[in-house]
Protein backbone atom coordinates (compact mmCIF):
# COMPACT_ATOMS: atom_id res chain seq x y z
CA UNK A 1 0.00 0.00 0.00
CA UNK A 2 1.76 3.56 -1.12
CA UNK A 3 1.63 6.36 1.35
CA UNK A 4 -1.50 8.59 1.03
CA UNK A 5 0.09 11.77 0.43
CA UNK A 6 -1.87 14.84 -0.93
CA UNK A 7 0.97 16.98 -2.49
CA UNK A 8 4.89 17.07 -0.88
CA UNK A 9 7.60 19.25 -2.37
CA UNK A 10 10.33 18.17 -4.96
CA UNK A 11 11.57 15.34 -6.83
CA UNK A 12 13.56 11.91 -5.06
CA UNK A 13 17.30 11.99 -4.02
CA UNK A 14 19.61 8.65 -4.55
CA UNK A 15 18.35 7.27 -1.21
CA UNK A 16 14.86 8.45 -1.56
CA UNK A 17 15.35 11.55 0.56
CA UNK A 18 14.22 14.84 -1.01
CA UNK A 19 15.50 18.44 -0.11
CA UNK A 20 13.34 21.69 -0.52
CA UNK A 21 15.30 24.62 -0.48
CA UNK A 22 14.94 26.16 -3.87
CA UNK A 23 16.73 25.37 -7.31
CA UNK A 24 20.29 23.82 -6.73
CA UNK A 25 23.02 24.55 -9.25
CA UNK A 26 22.76 24.65 -12.68
CA UNK A 27 20.69 22.13 -14.85
CA UNK A 28 21.69 19.70 -16.94
CA UNK A 29 20.93 21.77 -19.90
CA UNK A 30 22.22 24.98 -18.46
CA UNK A 31 25.13 23.35 -18.12
CA UNK A 32 25.37 22.01 -21.45
CA UNK A 33 24.58 25.12 -23.14
CA UNK A 34 27.86 26.61 -21.60
CA UNK A 35 29.76 24.23 -23.01
CA UNK A 36 28.66 24.76 -25.97
CA UNK A 37 29.29 28.48 -25.56
CA UNK A 38 33.09 28.09 -24.05
CA UNK A 39 33.80 25.64 -27.23
CA UNK A 40 32.74 28.11 -29.83
CA UNK A 41 34.83 30.40 -28.09
CA UNK A 42 37.84 28.44 -28.04
CA UNK A 43 37.22 27.29 -31.98
CA UNK A 44 37.60 31.15 -32.54
CA UNK A 45 40.44 31.26 -30.84
CA UNK A 46 41.90 28.46 -31.90
CA UNK A 47 41.75 29.99 -35.40
CA UNK A 48 43.58 33.27 -34.57
CA UNK A 49 45.66 31.41 -33.33
CA UNK A 50 46.64 29.29 -36.52
CA UNK A 51 46.61 32.34 -38.66
CA UNK A 52 48.75 34.07 -36.18
CA UNK A 53 51.26 31.61 -36.11
CA UNK A 54 51.33 31.38 -39.68
CA UNK A 55 51.73 35.15 -40.17
CA UNK A 56 54.72 35.26 -37.99
CA UNK A 57 56.34 32.89 -39.22
CA UNK A 58 56.23 33.84 -42.81
CA UNK A 59 57.29 37.51 -41.42
CA UNK A 60 60.15 36.04 -39.37
CA UNK A 61 61.51 34.13 -42.82
CA UNK A 62 60.97 36.85 -45.48
CA UNK A 63 60.85 39.85 -43.13
CA UNK A 64 63.84 39.29 -40.69
CA UNK A 65 65.30 36.58 -42.77
CA UNK A 66 65.97 34.43 -39.75
CA UNK A 67 65.64 30.73 -40.74
CA UNK A 68 63.08 28.57 -39.44
CA UNK A 69 62.02 24.65 -39.74
CA UNK A 70 59.03 24.88 -41.22
CA UNK A 71 59.48 20.94 -41.93
CA UNK A 72 58.57 20.37 -37.70
CA UNK A 73 56.37 23.46 -37.04
CA UNK A 74 53.95 22.92 -40.55
CA UNK A 75 52.44 19.60 -38.93
CA UNK A 76 52.00 21.00 -35.66
CA UNK A 77 50.11 23.61 -37.38
CA UNK A 78 48.04 21.71 -39.31
CA UNK A 79 47.36 19.08 -36.29
CA UNK A 80 46.08 22.07 -34.60
CA UNK A 81 43.92 23.07 -37.99
CA UNK A 82 42.60 19.05 -38.23
CA UNK A 83 41.44 18.97 -34.60
CA UNK A 84 39.50 22.36 -34.90
CA UNK A 85 37.91 21.46 -37.96
CA UNK A 86 36.88 17.99 -36.27
CA UNK A 87 35.87 20.32 -33.70
CA UNK A 88 33.18 22.51 -35.01
CA UNK A 89 31.86 19.11 -36.50
CA UNK A 90 31.16 18.29 -32.92
CA UNK A 91 29.98 21.17 -31.78
CA UNK A 92 27.45 21.36 -34.58
CA UNK A 93 26.37 17.79 -33.58
CA UNK A 94 25.61 18.70 -29.86
CA UNK A 95 23.72 21.93 -31.13
CA UNK A 96 21.36 19.52 -33.24
CA UNK A 97 20.64 17.28 -29.68
CA UNK A 98 18.04 18.46 -26.95
CA UNK A 99 19.49 20.64 -24.66
CA UNK A 100 18.90 18.09 -22.08
CA UNK A 101 21.26 15.90 -23.59
CA UNK A 102 23.75 17.58 -23.95
CA UNK A 103 26.82 16.76 -22.15
CA UNK A 104 28.13 18.61 -19.23
CA UNK A 105 32.17 17.37 -18.62
CA UNK A 106 34.50 19.68 -19.07
CA UNK A 107 36.47 16.60 -20.05
CA UNK A 108 37.08 17.74 -23.58
CA UNK A 109 37.85 21.42 -22.85
CA UNK A 110 40.90 19.97 -21.08
CA UNK A 111 41.70 17.85 -23.48
CA UNK A 112 41.88 20.39 -26.53
CA UNK A 113 43.44 23.00 -24.13
CA UNK A 114 46.29 20.70 -23.45
CA UNK A 115 47.02 19.63 -27.11
CA UNK A 116 46.90 23.56 -27.76
CA UNK A 117 49.76 23.71 -25.38
CA UNK A 118 51.68 20.73 -26.23
CA UNK A 119 51.30 22.67 -29.85
CA UNK A 120 52.76 25.51 -28.05
CA UNK A 121 55.36 23.78 -26.42
CA UNK A 122 56.62 22.22 -29.75
CA UNK A 123 56.90 25.38 -31.59
CA UNK A 124 58.87 27.27 -29.35
CA UNK A 125 61.17 24.35 -28.85
CA UNK A 126 61.96 24.41 -32.54
CA UNK A 127 62.52 28.27 -32.50
CA UNK A 128 64.38 29.09 -29.55
CA UNK A 129 62.48 28.07 -26.85
CA UNK A 130 61.96 30.48 -23.19
CA UNK A 131 64.30 32.91 -25.86
CA UNK A 132 61.14 33.36 -28.33
CA UNK A 133 59.27 36.14 -27.49
CA UNK A 134 56.28 34.52 -28.05
CA UNK A 135 56.63 31.73 -25.48
CA UNK A 136 54.60 34.53 -22.83
CA UNK A 137 51.56 33.05 -24.71
CA UNK A 138 51.97 30.26 -21.98
CA UNK A 139 50.11 33.32 -20.02
CA UNK A 140 46.87 33.30 -22.41
CA UNK A 141 46.54 29.36 -22.50
CA UNK A 142 46.83 29.86 -18.87
CA UNK A 143 44.40 32.73 -18.67
CA UNK A 144 41.83 30.56 -20.59
CA UNK A 145 42.03 27.76 -18.53
CA UNK A 146 41.22 29.58 -15.61
CA UNK A 147 37.99 31.11 -17.48
CA UNK A 148 36.83 28.19 -19.13
CA UNK A 149 37.75 25.25 -16.81
CA UNK A 150 36.83 24.47 -12.89
CA UNK A 151 39.06 24.66 -10.68
CA UNK A 152 40.43 21.11 -10.04
CA UNK A 153 41.25 21.28 -14.42
CA UNK A 154 42.47 24.30 -14.45
CA UNK A 155 44.79 23.33 -11.67
CA UNK A 156 45.67 20.43 -13.51
CA UNK A 157 46.20 22.35 -16.53
CA UNK A 158 48.15 24.71 -14.63
CA UNK A 159 50.91 21.66 -13.81
CA UNK A 160 51.22 20.51 -17.15
CA UNK A 161 51.82 24.10 -18.36
CA UNK A 162 54.92 24.52 -15.59
CA UNK A 163 55.91 20.86 -17.30
CA UNK A 164 56.29 22.25 -20.41
CA UNK A 165 57.81 25.53 -19.57
CA UNK A 166 60.58 23.43 -17.56
CA UNK A 167 61.40 21.48 -20.52
CA UNK A 168 62.10 24.02 -23.14
CA UNK A 169 64.13 25.48 -20.31
CA UNK A 170 66.17 21.90 -19.79
CA UNK A 171 66.03 21.15 -23.78
CA UNK A 172 65.40 23.18 -26.56
CA UNK A 173 66.33 24.26 -30.80
CA UNK A 174 67.91 27.90 -30.11
CA UNK A 175 67.88 30.20 -33.32
CA UNK A 176 70.64 31.72 -35.62
CA UNK A 177 71.00 35.28 -34.15
CA UNK A 178 72.84 38.20 -34.47
CA UNK A 179 76.75 37.47 -33.32
CA UNK A 180 77.16 39.15 -29.56
CA UNK A 181 74.05 38.42 -28.20
CA UNK A 182 73.85 36.57 -25.35
CA UNK A 183 71.22 34.02 -24.92
CA UNK A 184 69.82 31.58 -22.67
CA UNK A 185 71.34 28.13 -23.81
CA UNK A 186 69.41 24.75 -22.97
CA UNK A 187 70.08 23.16 -19.68
CA UNK A 188 71.37 19.99 -21.38
CA UNK A 189 74.34 21.66 -23.36
CA UNK A 190 75.86 23.09 -20.56
CA UNK A 191 75.80 20.78 -18.27
CA UNK A 192 73.71 22.44 -15.59
CA UNK A 193 71.22 25.40 -14.50
CA UNK A 194 72.64 28.71 -13.62
CA UNK A 195 70.60 31.36 -11.74
CA UNK A 196 68.89 32.93 -14.80
CA UNK A 197 67.38 29.29 -15.32
CA UNK A 198 66.54 29.27 -11.96
CA UNK A 199 65.06 32.78 -11.53
CA UNK A 200 63.40 32.65 -15.02
CA UNK A 201 61.62 29.13 -14.12
CA UNK A 202 60.54 30.26 -10.51
CA UNK A 203 59.03 33.62 -12.34
CA UNK A 204 56.96 32.33 -14.68
CA UNK A 205 55.79 29.27 -11.67
CA UNK A 206 54.90 32.44 -9.36
CA UNK A 207 53.06 34.49 -12.53
CA UNK A 208 51.07 31.43 -13.81
CA UNK A 209 50.31 30.56 -10.20
CA UNK A 210 48.71 33.71 -9.27
CA UNK A 211 47.04 34.14 -12.88
CA UNK A 212 45.09 30.69 -12.43
CA UNK A 213 44.04 30.88 -9.25
CA UNK A 214 42.83 34.48 -9.02
CA UNK A 215 41.15 33.76 -13.03
CA UNK A 216 39.20 30.79 -11.71
CA UNK A 217 38.43 32.35 -8.22
CA UNK A 218 36.85 35.12 -10.46
CA UNK A 219 35.10 33.22 -12.71
CA UNK A 220 33.87 30.70 -9.98
CA UNK A 221 32.24 33.97 -8.13
CA UNK A 222 30.77 35.06 -11.25
CA UNK A 223 29.29 31.70 -11.74
CA UNK A 224 27.99 31.24 -8.13
CA UNK A 225 26.69 34.90 -8.84
CA UNK A 226 24.81 33.63 -11.68
CA UNK A 227 22.94 30.75 -9.90
CA UNK A 228 22.02 32.80 -6.98
CA UNK A 229 20.72 34.77 -9.33
CA UNK A 230 18.74 31.66 -10.92
CA UNK A 231 17.48 30.59 -7.91
CA UNK A 232 16.24 34.01 -6.71
CA UNK A 233 14.15 34.15 -9.95
CA UNK A 234 13.13 30.64 -9.83
CA UNK A 235 11.85 31.18 -6.03
CA UNK A 236 9.86 34.11 -7.37
CA UNK A 237 8.41 32.53 -10.07
CA UNK A 238 7.04 29.86 -7.69
CA UNK A 239 5.74 32.07 -5.26
CA UNK A 240 3.33 33.94 -7.88
CA UNK A 241 2.53 30.75 -8.73
CA UNK A 242 1.75 29.61 -5.09
CA UNK A 243 -0.28 32.55 -4.54
CA UNK A 244 -1.60 32.91 -7.69
CA UNK A 245 -3.43 29.49 -6.57
CA UNK A 246 -3.83 30.52 -3.40
CA UNK A 247 -5.87 33.31 -4.11
CA UNK A 248 -7.66 31.44 -6.55
CA UNK A 249 -8.86 28.76 -4.34
CA UNK A 250 -9.94 31.04 -1.67
CA UNK A 251 -11.90 33.32 -3.98
CA UNK A 252 -13.83 30.04 -5.71
CA UNK A 253 -14.84 29.05 -1.97
CA UNK A 254 -16.04 32.35 -1.49
CA UNK A 255 -18.10 32.66 -4.78
CA UNK A 256 -19.30 29.15 -4.15
CA UNK A 257 -20.18 29.08 -0.66
CA UNK A 258 -23.20 30.98 -1.27
CA UNK A 259 -25.12 28.91 -4.01
CA UNK A 260 -24.44 25.81 -2.71
CA UNK A 261 -26.00 27.25 0.54
CA UNK A 262 -29.09 28.29 -1.52
CA UNK A 263 -29.33 24.93 -3.44
CA UNK A 264 -28.90 23.36 0.35
CA UNK A 265 -31.97 24.73 1.66
CA UNK A 266 -33.87 24.16 -1.19
CA UNK A 267 -32.84 20.35 -1.04
CA UNK A 268 -33.78 20.46 2.57
CA UNK A 269 -37.30 22.14 1.85
CA UNK A 270 -38.13 19.95 -1.00
CA UNK A 271 -37.33 17.13 1.16
CA UNK A 272 -39.18 17.80 3.69
CA UNK A 273 -42.04 18.78 1.61
CA UNK A 274 -41.82 15.65 -0.48
CA UNK A 275 -42.46 13.70 2.36
CA UNK A 276 -45.00 15.12 4.32
CA UNK A 277 -46.90 14.49 0.75
CA UNK A 278 -45.90 11.20 0.78
CA UNK A 279 -43.96 11.45 -2.45
CA UNK A 280 -42.13 8.11 -3.85
CA UNK A 281 -38.82 6.92 -1.83
CA UNK A 282 -36.90 7.32 -4.59
CA UNK A 283 -37.43 10.95 -5.35
CA UNK A 284 -36.70 11.47 -1.30
CA UNK A 285 -33.77 10.17 -1.37
CA UNK A 286 -32.52 11.59 -4.23
CA UNK A 287 -33.00 15.17 -2.43
CA UNK A 288 -31.38 13.40 0.41
CA UNK A 289 -28.29 12.75 -1.95
CA UNK A 290 -28.37 15.85 -3.46
CA UNK A 291 -27.99 17.88 0.32
CA UNK A 292 -25.46 15.12 1.21
CA UNK A 293 -23.17 16.12 -2.02
CA UNK A 294 -23.71 19.72 -1.51
CA UNK A 295 -22.33 19.48 2.37
CA UNK A 296 -19.27 17.57 1.02
CA UNK A 297 -18.76 20.25 -2.06
CA UNK A 298 -19.08 22.67 1.43
CA UNK A 299 -15.95 20.80 3.21
CA UNK A 300 -13.75 20.75 0.56
CA UNK A 301 -14.20 24.40 -0.40
CA UNK A 302 -13.68 25.04 3.28
CA UNK A 303 -10.40 23.08 3.24
CA UNK A 304 -9.79 25.31 -0.03
CA UNK A 305 -10.19 28.18 2.11
CA UNK A 306 -8.36 27.22 5.04
CA UNK A 307 -5.43 25.49 3.32
CA UNK A 308 -5.04 28.48 0.40
CA UNK A 309 -6.83 31.42 1.09
CA UNK A 310 -6.61 32.51 5.03
CA UNK A 311 -2.80 32.10 5.72
CA UNK A 312 -2.13 35.09 3.28
CA UNK A 313 -1.21 38.00 4.73
CA UNK A 314 -0.93 36.45 8.16
CA UNK A 315 1.60 38.67 10.57
CA UNK A 316 4.15 37.67 12.42
CA UNK A 317 3.64 36.43 15.95
CA UNK A 318 5.93 34.89 19.14
CA UNK A 319 5.35 31.37 20.20
CA UNK A 320 7.00 28.68 21.44
CA UNK A 321 6.69 25.18 19.31
CA UNK A 322 5.36 23.51 22.33
CA UNK A 323 2.25 25.59 21.82
CA UNK A 324 2.23 25.91 18.06
CA UNK A 325 2.24 21.41 18.45
CA UNK A 326 -0.85 22.03 20.64
CA UNK A 327 -2.69 23.94 17.93
CA UNK A 328 -1.86 21.90 15.13
CA UNK A 329 -2.91 18.77 17.48
CA UNK A 330 -6.21 19.64 18.51
CA UNK A 331 -7.95 20.07 15.07
CA UNK A 332 -6.24 16.35 14.54
CA UNK A 333 -7.73 14.91 17.64
CA UNK A 334 -10.72 13.23 15.35
CA UNK A 335 -8.73 11.45 13.23
CA UNK A 336 -5.76 10.30 15.90
CA UNK A 337 -6.56 6.80 16.74
CA UNK A 338 -3.40 6.99 19.49
CA UNK A 339 -1.98 9.40 21.56
CA UNK A 340 0.62 10.54 19.43
CA UNK A 341 4.67 10.22 20.50
CA UNK A 342 5.95 14.01 21.58
CA UNK A 343 9.83 14.17 22.31
CA UNK A 344 10.37 18.81 22.93
CA UNK A 345 13.73 19.05 24.24
CA UNK A 346 13.39 21.95 27.20
CA UNK A 347 14.40 24.88 24.70
CA UNK A 348 11.24 24.02 22.59
CA UNK A 349 9.10 24.07 25.64
CA UNK A 350 10.59 27.45 26.82
CA UNK A 351 11.55 29.73 24.14
CA UNK A 352 9.75 31.35 21.35
CA UNK A 353 10.15 31.46 17.75
CA UNK A 354 8.72 33.98 15.06
CA UNK A 355 6.83 33.25 12.78
CA UNK A 356 2.87 33.36 11.03
CA UNK A 357 1.58 31.06 13.87
CA UNK A 358 -1.74 30.04 11.70
CA UNK A 359 -0.11 29.22 8.35
CA UNK A 360 2.88 27.60 9.96
CA UNK A 361 0.27 25.20 12.07
CA UNK A 362 -1.88 24.75 8.93
CA UNK A 363 1.40 23.94 7.38
CA UNK A 364 2.15 20.80 9.76
CA UNK A 365 -1.15 20.17 10.38
CA UNK A 366 -1.51 19.02 6.65
CA UNK A 367 2.27 16.97 7.34
CA UNK A 368 0.63 15.51 10.26
CA UNK A 369 -2.39 14.25 8.66
CA UNK A 370 -0.58 12.94 6.06
CA UNK A 371 1.47 10.85 8.58
CA UNK A 372 -2.06 9.71 9.99
CA UNK A 373 -3.47 8.91 7.11
CA UNK A 374 -0.54 6.71 6.23
CA UNK A 375 -1.18 4.54 9.22
CA UNK A 376 -4.60 3.63 9.09
CA UNK A 377 -4.35 1.00 11.63
CA UNK A 378 -2.98 3.17 14.53
CA UNK A 379 0.59 2.53 14.43
CA UNK A 380 3.11 4.46 16.16
CA UNK A 381 3.45 8.22 15.20
CA UNK A 382 6.09 10.03 16.75
CA UNK A 383 7.26 13.92 16.88
CA UNK A 384 10.50 14.83 17.43
CA UNK A 385 11.26 19.28 18.30
CA UNK A 386 14.49 20.56 18.38
CA UNK A 387 15.48 24.07 18.79
CA UNK A 388 18.52 25.48 18.83
CA UNK A 389 20.28 27.74 15.65
CA UNK A 390 17.15 26.69 13.50
CA UNK A 391 14.17 24.90 14.84
CA UNK A 392 13.95 21.40 13.86
CA UNK A 393 10.33 19.15 13.67
CA UNK A 394 11.03 15.42 12.86
CA UNK A 395 7.58 13.74 11.84
CA UNK A 396 8.27 10.25 11.56
CA UNK A 397 5.09 6.96 11.31
CA UNK A 398 5.91 3.20 10.38
CA UNK A 399 3.56 2.86 7.70
CA UNK A 400 4.13 1.14 4.52
CA UNK A 401 6.04 3.96 2.76
CA UNK A 402 6.10 5.30 -0.89
CA UNK A 403 7.89 4.31 -3.97
CA UNK A 404 10.18 6.51 -5.84
CA UNK A 405 7.78 7.09 -8.17
CA UNK A 406 5.39 8.84 -5.73
CA UNK A 407 8.10 10.67 -4.55
CA UNK A 408 8.63 11.83 -8.00
CA UNK A 409 5.77 13.53 -8.11
CA UNK A 410 4.56 14.51 -4.32
CA UNK A 411 5.55 18.34 -5.40
CA UNK A 412 2.71 18.33 -7.69
CA UNK A 413 -0.33 20.24 -7.21
CA UNK A 414 -3.66 18.49 -7.00
CA UNK A 415 -1.75 14.89 -6.96
CA UNK A 416 -2.58 12.84 -4.47
CA UNK A 417 -2.75 9.01 -3.56
CA UNK A 418 -5.74 9.24 -1.23
CA UNK A 419 -9.22 7.89 -2.13
CA UNK A 420 -11.49 10.37 -3.74
CA UNK A 421 -13.51 12.78 -1.90
CA UNK A 422 -10.51 12.29 0.93
CA UNK A 423 -8.05 14.91 -0.51
CA UNK A 424 -7.48 17.68 -2.60
CA UNK A 425 -3.80 17.27 -3.59
CA UNK A 426 -3.00 20.74 -1.98
CA UNK A 427 -3.02 20.12 1.45
CA UNK A 428 1.45 19.64 1.64
CA UNK A 429 1.75 21.48 -1.41
CA UNK A 430 0.67 24.88 0.15
CA UNK A 431 2.85 23.82 2.87
CA UNK A 432 5.39 23.65 1.20
CA UNK A 433 4.87 26.90 -0.13
CA UNK A 434 4.17 28.50 3.32
CA UNK A 435 7.76 26.91 4.91
CA UNK A 436 9.79 27.66 2.01
CA UNK A 437 8.63 31.67 2.16
CA UNK A 438 9.97 31.59 5.32
CA UNK A 439 13.43 30.64 4.89
CA UNK A 440 12.85 26.88 5.62
CA UNK A 441 12.98 23.26 4.27
CA UNK A 442 11.42 20.10 3.96
CA UNK A 443 12.56 17.06 4.02
CA UNK A 444 11.44 13.53 3.62
CA UNK A 445 12.45 10.01 3.85
CA UNK A 446 10.91 7.18 2.58
CA UNK A 447 11.39 3.48 2.32
CA UNK A 448 8.76 0.91 1.29
CA UNK A 449 7.72 -1.02 4.08
CA UNK A 450 9.81 0.94 6.55
CA UNK A 451 8.37 4.19 6.73
CA UNK A 452 8.87 7.87 6.38
CA UNK A 453 10.30 10.81 8.11
CA UNK A 454 9.70 14.39 7.25
CA UNK A 455 12.01 16.89 8.63
CA UNK A 456 10.93 20.64 8.74
CA UNK A 457 13.38 23.46 9.52
CA UNK A 458 12.59 26.83 10.19
CA UNK A 459 14.32 29.88 11.29
CA UNK A 460 14.11 31.34 14.83
CA UNK A 461 13.37 34.86 13.88
CA UNK A 462 12.37 36.43 10.39
CA UNK A 463 12.34 39.72 8.47
CA UNK A 464 8.81 40.75 9.68
CA UNK A 465 8.44 42.68 6.39
CA UNK A 466 7.86 39.64 4.55
CA UNK A 467 4.35 38.27 3.87
CA UNK A 468 3.05 34.58 4.61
Amino acid sequence: MNRKFSSEPSASEREKGIAFSGPNAFSEGGAGQRMLVNLSWLIKLRWVACLGQLLVISVVIYAFQVELPFLPLGPVITLTVLTNIGLVAWTVRLSQRREQQLPTSDTLLLVVMILDLSSLTALLYWTGGPNNPFSLFFFVNLSLAGVLLPRVTAVIFHFVGVICFGLLLFVHRPLLVVAGVEMLPPIYTIGQGDLRHFGLFIAFLTCSSVIVYFMTRLTGELRQHELDLRQIQSQKSKSEKYEALGTLAAGAAHELATPLSTIAVVAKEAEAMGRSQALPDELCEDLSLIRSEVERCRRILNRMAVGAGQAIGETFGEITPERLLQDVLIELQKVINEPLGIDLDQASKSEAIQLPPIAVAQALRALVKNAIDAVPSGGPIRLTSRLESRWTLVIQDRGPGMPEEILQRVSEPFFTTKAPGSGMGLGVFLARSVIERLGGQIRIESKSRVGTTVTVTLPRRQNTNLGV
